[in-house]
């Protein structure tokens, strides 16, 4: 809460109350072993912490207030930030507006960042004191930072409100510690304007849904198959071919460095490609468009650092060179170049189709690096589609944080990620665990081969995924890989870790199943998931499944009053539960038009007429091809059948719509009906079949028929057709 207008400060400090002051150790932070202590009077903060998580940039813990031109006004950036820090300080705890939460160092670091605008801006006016500043001032400021920074050949453009509240915060700051501050402050009963909230400032609207997008289908389909066809079927060749480069690149350092007194044996080796017809090692072609000094070289494409590491060398001098090169160009001549990696590649099969493919051509040393990053991408991609882990989450991952699959009733495993949670947790994040699916298993196992890295050290670089999904498809189309694959192309567009994590919270609300069991053929990726919401309440998979829960209610919702609204059109429901269902509806309509009476505009609100559903959309649970509406557990078939009729959600694998009387159909339903009748007639009609098996199917084929011509009745009923 800012104070009001008419709160006086009292008299400045005549020395500032941190002098001296240890700035880590006052604010609890930890430093890491030998690194140098923070004092408060130095006009430059380097802060090397121990806790300090993957998302803090290095530039974040450096903070220099020299860029802050008034040298009085670099004290006051210090207390300030400082303060954010260490609320719990004595000289802190005097003053009464001050936030009593200490803020992380990456929010300090915005706080410098535009502290140093706001007093650098001053300095620019001719204000060399802050109890000249007015409201005129914050004003213009504000309106200078609302705008995006010029950019050759684009306009300037304002700024989403959202993005300038911290403009308007920094500001406003000052004023919290006025009892603190020894340098200078604002004037007695200045508050900035009159303490207003910076989002009403700026214009925020309240938003009443997640504003972030999910990735659209058309997007996510094509990506989720390049991805997994990388991960799983051309992922392990290439694991295969790094770890042979790593031993060979470990092998190579060791060795001397080849000079004239070498030449006869490099000769030789060169005579063994000769006789074998085997091309000479190459780089890669960027590398190539590079040696601008070697035009016309006939050894131009040469790698010559591989070559002569097959014979044992780390490098060659330049004046062994010139003895090689004759019969190295007489040896191009004949068995010209190629990649040095993967020239044996075994076949996999084709995206799509099982006809066999060599999953790559021979490889340079950069075209293996590119493509490396590439699998890493989608390494990375599956991990976040399928898991919901915030970026923050991905980046805590570790080589080593794999736990062995566990075995659990009915043949399948458990697989489980360790990590860290950051959001919302103490500087450094705090332990945590993930239960996911064995494709993420996998896709982790293979990012920790490709990397190579030490146990305990970062598994993911970067996870800006929008940016490295682009790289990921470009290569795709520049190599022909993608073409070679028969993958299908990645469209343009945003894909952002948490675009991902809103795309499978909403998978899980609106399929029955859940998840993108649809997309990936993982019948038990729900079951999965739910146990590791189960395994720590109050985690962050806990928490993933509020957003899910919160999702799946809309989407109830949704389809309840779209179901309302099929029936005041006359599509009515069919199946056993339908005349309970069009009794319900039959009520709230009524009360519907009672209340138009008073209020002509409640007919035609939504909002009503959803309060009123809410509580019927309480009771929907949706099936792959009927709609359960749970209201009363004795009569629910699948309870009854399952021995557990007190149970408070039905069992929605074992349901059996066509006789359960709280089942109902839809139109929407429909497809799946016809579309099993179809797949009973393709078996009926098929010699290979038994009769004895074809005739057990038709009873099933007559219920699917029965089903389908319920449906159309019931959408028929008001003889529209």
């Amino acid at each position: 809460m800012m104070p009001s207008p008419t709160t006086s400060p009292a008299p400045r400090r005549a020395r500032s109350a941190f002098t001296a002051v240890d700035v880590c150790d006052a604010a609890g932070l930890r430093l890491v072993p030998g690194a140098r202590r923070v004092v408060f009077d130095q006009d430059r903060w380097r802060m090397d912490l121990a806790d300090a998580h993957r998302q803090i940039q290095p530039y974040e813990l450096d903070w220099d207030f020299t860029q802050i031109l008034n040298p009085a006004w670099r004290v006051v950036a210090k207390e300030i930030l400082l303060a954010l820090l260490a609320p719990q300080h004595e000289a802190v705890v005097e003053c009464p507006h001050a936030p009593r939460t200490a803020r992380s160092p990456r929010t300090c670091y915005r706080y410098l960042v535009y502290l140093t605008l706001w007093f650098n801006y001053l300095t620019g006016c001719g204000i060399h004191r802050l109890d000249e500043v007015t409201q005129e001032l914050c004003v213009r400021h504000l309106e200078g930072q609302s705008w995006s920074a010029p950019s050759r050949g684009l306009p300037r453009r304002r700024l989403d409100p959202e993005s300038v509240t911290i403009v308007v915060r920094t500001v406003q700051v000052i004023t919290l510690y006025a009892e603190l501050l020894s340098t200078d402050a604002y004037e007695a009963g200045f508050v900035p304007w009159d303490g207003r909230p910076a989002a009403a400032v700026t214009g925020v609207k309240a938003r009443g849904e997640n504003a972030v997008q999910p990735v659209p289908d058309e997007l996510l389909q094509p990506l989720l198959a390049n991805c997994l066809y990388l991960v799983e079927v051309v992922g392990p060749h290439l694991a295969e071919v790094v770890e042979a480069r790593r031993a060979h690149e470990e092998i190579r350092a060791k060795g001397p460095v080849a000079r004239i007194a070498d030449v006869p044996r490099l000769k030789a080796l060169c005579e063994e490609f000769r006789e074998r017809g085997e091309p000479l090692p190459k780089v890669s072609a960027n590398q190539i468009v590079r040696y601008v000094d070697r035009r016309g070289d006939p050894l131009r494409p040469l790698a010559w650092r591989h070559l002569v590491s097959l014979a044992g060398f780390r490098e060659i001098t330049d004046t062994a060179k010139p003895h090689l090169i004759p019969v190295l160009v007489a040896v191009a001549q004949e068995v010209g170049f190629a990649g040095p990696w993967a020239r044996t590649a075994p076949t996999v099969p084709r995206y799509g189709d099982t006809e066999p493919i060599e999953w790559t051509a021979p490889l340079a040393a950069d075209d293996l690096r590119t493509a490396v990053g590439n699998v890493l991408t989608a390494c990375s991609v599956v991990t976040s589609a399928l898991s919901g882990m915030r970026s923050s989450e991905l980046l805590e991952l570790e080589v080593g944080c794999r736990t062995p699959g566990q075995a659990v009733a009915g043949g399948s495993r458990r697989f489980r990620l360790s990590g860290k949670v950051v959001k919302n947790k103490r500087l450094g994040g705090v332990p945590d665990e993930w239960v996911v699916i064995e494709q993420v298993d996998r896709a982790i196992a293979l990012a920790e081969r490709l990397v190579g890295r030490p146990r305990g050290e970062a598994l993911f670089g970067n996870v800006e995924f929008t940016a490295r999904v682009r790289t990921l498809r470009a290569w795709l189309e520049r190599t022909g890989l993608g073409a070679h694959w028969a993958l299908p192309v990645i469209p343009a567009g945003p894909s952002g870790s948490r675009m991902l994590r809103r795309t499978l919270a909403l998978s899980i609300a609106k399929r029955p199943g859940g998840l993108l069991a649809a997309k990936v053929a993982l019948k038990h990726i729900s079951v999965a998931t739910t146990e590791g919401y189960a395994a720590r309440p109050g985690g962050s998979q806990r928490l993933f499944h509020a957003e899910v829960e919160a999702a799946e209610e809309t989407e109830h919702l949704e389809l309840t009053v779209q179901a309302f609204r099929d029936a005041q059109m006359g599509i009515m429901p069919a199946g056993p539960g339908a005349r309970g269902l069009i009794d319900a509806f039959t009520h709230i309509d009524t009360a519907l038009k009672d209340a138009a009476r008073t209020d002509p505009k409640i007919l035609h609100h939504d909002r009503h007429l959803e309060n009123l559903l809410r509580k019927l959309a309480g009771t929907l649970h949706v099936g792959p091809a009927n709609f359960c509406w749970f209201r009363d557990p004795a009569k629910a078939l699948c309870l009854r059948l399952a021995g557990t009729p007190q149970a408070k959600k039905p069992l929605v694998g074992m349901c059996d719509s066509a006789r359960c009387p709280q089942a109902t159909h839809h139109p929407c339903h429909r497809p799946v009906w016809a579309g099993q009748a179809q797949s009973i007639d393709a078996f009926i009609a098929s010699p290979r079949i038994a009769k004895g098996e074809k005739q057990r199917l038709m009873p099933e084929r007559e219920r699917a028929l029965r089903v389908v011509a319920a449906i159309d009745a019931a959408a028929e009923a008001d003889g529209r057709g």
